[in-house]
Order: structure tokens, then C-alpha cells, then sequence
């Protein structure tokens, strides 16, 4: 039977409905990457359940769509490194695809009203994250990132990877509206409360107990580095332009005036020429010169492994053999392991798409040997112009345990980084760079691959927040490079791969809920032919009688 809405709710229901949908929106806004509070996630599919099972408005999509939209582009503005015009279109196809879940979850509901229907919004939910994670711009958007301050609910990684967490977290919005409405209509349901609680209790205490289990026997100190590159780039500009600039170190990388900035770099790039933009090329010979320098500081106070964030050491091919030698140099005379994160340029004509940066990792060991050289997997699409890597994550056998390298963006995608399990890596370096809008957002969701692989993560990143963790992702220490202050730090990291759940049944649960959510609608077209059917037949019965 259709399931009817419950009368106390018509008189306020157009003001009800405008409630439900502008807390909806401010709670995505205060979710989203730009500031992620983690109990507006919760809130956020809570309210818009409410307003699309209960509110007895009609037209409802035409309702919510506004709304919606304008929350997730106050949400995403600035945290994504697309321009506006491409960023409201994109926000118009997530946003549709965003209400047509809620569209069916109703439509669902309108079928069956038992306790396991509330299980299709979180499984269509999770199936859905993880098809875009998997074939799109990875786990950008997973609900998941947003849970970071709740150490104890986050160690649901370990067993389920992050679909788990979006898992519980839609699903408790989903137990909650169905009870609201059954207790609406004195129907019963405690049981089924009572039962999602008790799973949330067990995830909670599982994270509780492993977030404070110490397995730490060994350590290692690590030194994280970054030489700002605002100089180069005001130096560029005013020679492109005749010019003086002061760049805020909070502008989004999409910003009309970085965008204007960086375009002075472009004939510097094409041609090469070092005389002409002397003033830039003296800029890069600075950024590299602080590097080193920084890095003699952090060997000198102990560090035995030493990371620069990503991309740092800019050159032109011409300089490349150099650079490295130079590293290779350092790291035998300071016995220590170095990461030299490198953007190696090659001169000619820019266009649209071309690959001309090589965006690399060189890991040398304390002999001054060339331990690995890493391309970055996954260039930033539209943002990047630099050739992809060969897919493959490397481990390097050290006295401080098996060491991995990945560079920044990599560690959005979960099903790569699944590698660091089968690498029994203990600790993985990840030079990144953010930019003020989505920091600390970035940092966390890579925080989680750590979780789910059982391995540290030493994150040094430029233009946003640096952190060491352990493989419970307990923060050992962090560094925000827009405090004052050289962009320097130094942590005692532990050292030591555990063995997940998660790492042996990987995606399992992923699986599931993209079986259960297409069973789910085939259910529901099934049930639209078969009543379809029967009208139908009723209006042939009348017509014979």
C-alpha cells in the first residue's frame, strides 16, 4: 500500500520544507572541504531525508534544487581547482545526481515501509562514492574525509576502508527519519534503533581500543621541508609585466590574480632563457639553495630521513642531472635518506594539454645512491600538466622498516594505495601540495590511507597542513605553513606495518552495496510494471462490465 505522510506535518509544511532544506545547505557548507565539521555530515542527508519522505510538498526536486545547488557551490568554490564556469556545471550534474538518490529512496519507501528499506539510501549512497572514487576524480567527495576529528569512528578503515564510515553515517540518517515517522504514526520501532545504535557502539569501542593500543617499538626521525615559491613567481611577474606584486599566500590556486601571475611564467617556460628572466631564474636558484640549506639544519638535528613537499626543487631539464647529484652529494655526506620532490620543465611551445613538467619523487640513500625515482600516478585533470607514472607504488627496504613514496593527489585514490598492504610498507612519504582552501581537508583523507594499509604517513606539504601519523592515525606531529616562521619540522615517527581487515577483503563492502542497491531497482521497476499491469487489467475489467 502507498505509504501516506502523516497529517500533523501539513499545516507547517511549506515552512518546514524551506527549514529542512536551508539547514541542509548550511550543514553542507559546514561539512564541505573548506571547514569540515564533522557533525554537519551527519546532518546534512538527515534533514534532506526528512524534507523528501515526509514533508508532503509536491514537485519536491524543483523544490530542493536551488537550495542544494547553491550550497554545493558555496562548498566546493575555491576547494577544487576548476574556474567557476566549469564549477557551476559540474555542480548542476552532481547536484541532479545528488536528489535523484532521494528521488528513489522515496520512491522506495512509498513501496515498503519495513526496517530493511532503510539499508538503499546507504548502500546507493557508498555504491555511488565509490564508482566516482574508482572512475573519477577519486574520494574527493566521500563523505568519510569529513570524519577526521572522530579518531575512534574513523579505525572503521582498517576493517571496511572508508565506505564503512559513509556507510554508518548515511545509515544513521536513514534509521532516524524512518523512526521520526513510524513514531509519527505509533508504529513500532525501538528494535530497530536499538539495533543501529549497538553497531555504532561496536564500531566506536573497536576504535577506541585500537586508537590506544601502542605497537610502536621503533622509531625514526623525520625531517619535513618546504621552500615557498612566492618570490620566483613575483619575480616573474614583474618582469613579464614591469610590475611590483605581493601575493597573499591564501589565494586559491583558481583565482584570477594567480592565474594571472602564472601566465607571466609561460615564455620563461617555452623558451628557457636565463637572461632575458634573470630575475626568475635567480627566484629558482633561491627555492633550490633554501632547500638544501634546510635540509642541513634538519640532518644536523638528527633527522635520519629527509622529505621536501611536492614539486619544490624547480628546473629546466638542463638542470636535472645537477639537482640530483647535488642531493646525492648531501645525503652521502649527512648519511641520511633524502627526498628530493622535483618539477622538471621542458622548454617549447605550451598548448593546451601538453605534458611538459616531470612531477617526480627521488628517493637517495645515506650511500648517495638513487634508491627510486617516482613519477606522480595521478596528475591533478585540467590542473597538471605533467605525464602520469606507471601506476605502481615502490617499497624500499631501510633500517627504519620498508619505506614507500606516493605524491599527493595519488593518496585520493584508496584502490591504488591498497599497494602499501601487499608492500608491508611501514611508512609512506607523501610530498603534497594544497593551497589554503582545502587545508586540512587534504591532509586527513590521506590520513585514512594510512588507517586502512596499517602504515605511518609522513605528509609534507606546501600550502597546507604537514602531519606524521601512525598507522592508527594518531597525529605525532604537524606543521601549517601559513604560520610564521621557516617551513621546517621535525618528528620522532614510528615505525612498524600492521596487517588490516581491510587489506585482506579490500572492497568488499563496496560490492555489497552496489549488489543490494541493484537489487533494490529491479525491485522497483518490477513493481511499476506489475502495478502498471494491474491498473491495467482493472480498467479492461470495467470496460467489459
Amino acid at each position: 500500500m502507498k505509504q501516506t505522510s502523516n497529517n500533523r506535518y501539513l499545516p507547517q509544511s511549506k515552512g518546514l520544507a524551506i527549514l529542512l532544506l536551508v539547514l541542509a545547505a548550511g550543514s553542507k557548507i559546514l561539512a564541505g572541504p573548506k571547514l569540515s565539521i564533522a557533525i554537519f555530515a551527519w546532518l546534512t542527508p538527515l534533514f534532506l531525508l526528512y524534507f523528501f519522505r515526509i514533508t508532503p510538498i509536491k514537485r519536491k526536486l524543483l523544490w530542493a534544487f536551488p537550495m542544494l545547488y547553491a550550497g554545493n557551490i558555496v562548498s566546493s568554490y575555491n576547494a577544487i581547482p576548476f574556474p567557476l564556469p566549469i564549477l557551476a556545471i559540474l555542480t548542476i550534474l552532481s547536484t541532479l545526481k545528488e536528489l535523484f538518490i532521494y528521488f528513489l529512496d522515496r520512491k522506495l519507501l512509498q513501496k515498503t515501509n519495513g526496517f530493511i528499506a532503510t539499508l538503499f539510501f546507504p548502500a546507493i549512497t557508498v555504491a555511488i562514492e565509490y564508482i566516482s572514487t574508482k572512475t573519477g576524480g577519486g574520494a574527493w567527495w566521500s563523505v568519510a574525509n569529513s570524519q577526521y576529528s572522530f579518531s575512534w569512528f574513523i579505525q572503521l578503515a582498517s576493517v571496511t576502508g572508508i565506505w564503512g564510515i559513509s556507510f554508518m553515517l548515511y545509515w544513521f540518517a536513514s534509521v532516524a527519519v524512518w523512526a521520526i515517522d513510524r513514531y509519527g504514526k505509533n508504529q513500532p520501532m525501538r528494535k530497530a534503533v536499538y539495533g543501529y545504535s549497538g553497531i555504532l557502539i561496536l564500531v566506536t569501542v573497536f576504535g577506541a581500543i585500537r586508537t590506544n593500543t601502542d605497537n610502536h617499538e621503533q622509531k625514526v626521525k623525520i625531517a619535513g621541508l618546504s621552500a615557498p615559491s612566492f618570490g620566483y613567481l613575483e619575480a616573474m611577474y614583474k618582469t613579464a609585466t614591469g610590475k611590483d606584486i605581493k601575493i597573499n599566500p591564501h589565494l586559491s590556486v583558481t583565482s584570477p590574480e594567480l592565474q594571472q601571475v602564472n601566465l607571466a611564467q609561460v615564455s620563461f617556460i617555452e623558451t628557457g632563457d636565463t637572461v632575458k628572466y634573470k630575475a626568475g631564474y635567480d627566484a629558482l636558484q633561491k627555492i633550490n639553495d633554501s632547500l638544501f640549506v634546510l635540509s642541513q639544519k634538519a640532518a644536523d638535528a638528527g633527522a635520519k630521513i629527509i622529505s621536501w613537499s611536492e614539486a619544490n626543487a624547480i628546473g629546466f631539464r638542463f638542470q636535472d642531472k645537477a639537482l640530483v647529484e647535488k642531493g646525492s652529494k648531501f645525503a652521502a655526506n649527512n648519511k641520511v635518506y633524502l627526498l628530493m620532490a622535483m618539477a622538471i620543465m621542458d622548454t617549447g611551445k605550451i598548448y593546451f594539454g601538453k605534458k611538459f613538467i616531470e612531477n617526480k619523487a627521488v628517493f637517495i640513500g645515506p650511500d648517495g645512491a638513487i634508491l627510486n625515482v617516482f613519477h606522480k600516478n595521478k596528475p591533478v585533470p585540467f590542473a597538471e600538466s605533467s605525464k602520469p607514472g606507471d601506476g605502481k607504488i615502490p617499497v624500499i627496504a631501510t633500517p627504519y622498516g620498508n619505506v614507500s613514496t606516493s605524491i599527493c593527489y595519488d593518496a585520493d585514490f584508496p584502490m591504488e594505495m591498497q599497494q602499501l598492504s601487499g608492500n608491508k610498507t611501514d611508512i609512506l612519504l607523501l610530498p603534497s601540495g594544497d593551497w589554503y582552501s582545502i587545508a586540512p581537508y587534504h591532509t586527513h583523507m590521506a590520513v585514512l590511507r594510512g588507517i586502512e594499509n596499517g602504515c605511518s604517513l609522513v605528509r609534507q606539504a606546501s600550502g597546507g597542513l604537514s602531519v606524521a601519523v601512525d598507522n592508527r592515525g594518531n597525529e605525532w606531529a604537524h606543521m601549517d605553513f601559513f604560520k610564521d616562521g621557516t617551513k621546517l619540522w621535525i618528528a620522532d615517527v614510528p615505525v612498524g606495518h600492521v596487517n588490516t581487515i581491510y587489506s585482506v577483503i579490500g572492497d568488499i563492502l563496496a560490492y555489497a552495496c552496489m549488489l543490494f542497491a541493484a537489487c533494490v531497482l529491479l525491485f522497483l521497476v518490477m513493481k511499476v510494471i506489475m502495478d502498471r499491469r494491474s491498473v491495467k487489467k482493472i480498467r479492461m475489467s470495467s470496460a467489459l462490465a
